[in-house]
């Protein structure tokens, strides 16, 4: 082992630069690894040990996708207006929720990818935090209602470019703005 260890030369993989075309790959590749483990998720009913592995490689992969096609790219689906100070990117459907909404069949691998993201101060996350909201929201379906519970969201908060928003928008009104 020592020598073929010695002999290792670590390989250069070419750089990638982000583009339409690797935000393009990154989307298909997503969703089929989603389709795959949701497919394994059914056929390992007798296994827990094996079901919880499944269940968290599904969202290191909606957590990869968040990360690199809508945090990177663009910050956020939804932001705070004015902050000042730290931010933070929030997922304002918790993450568990839209896995097991995913395993369950509720939404589309599609979907799971593009549930609604916000860019909140530093100050209104420790509130969803306080108030008890990290990983549980009152309405999927009325996502700005977890927000409304902790603090004003009125003439708040905008789209990723600017756009004003309508905080009675319902989790189908999201994917009409952003998968159409």
């Amino acid at each position: 082992m020592k020598e073929q260890l010695e002999s290792f030369t670590r390989p250069n993989y070419k750089r990638v630069k982000r583009s339409s075309e690797t935000y393009a790959t990154t989307a298909k590749y997503t969703y089929e690894q989603l389709k795959i483990f949701l497919e394994k998720h059914l056929h390992c009913s007798n296994n827990p040990q094996e079901q919880r592995l499944v269940r968290d490689t599904i969202e290191y992969h909606l957590r990869r996708y968040h990360g690199y096609c809508i945090k990177e790219k663009f910050g956020s689906h939804y932001r705070q207006r004015n902050i000042q100070g730290e931010k933070r990117f929030e997922h304002m459907i918790p993450i568990a929720t839209v896995r097991d909404l995913l395993i369950a069949g509720f939404i589309t691998p599609e979907q799971a990818c593009n549930v609604p993201t916000c860019t909140l101060s530093k100050e209104n996350d420790i509130k969803l935090r306080q108030a008890g909201w990290v990983s549980d929201t009152p309405s999927i379906y009325q996502f700005w209602g977890r927000y409304a519970s902790c603090f004003e969201i009125e003439g708040v908060f905008e789209t990723y470019d600017g756009k004003d928003i309508d905080t009675k928008m319902t989790l189908e009104d999201h994917f009409e703005i952003f998968l159409n």
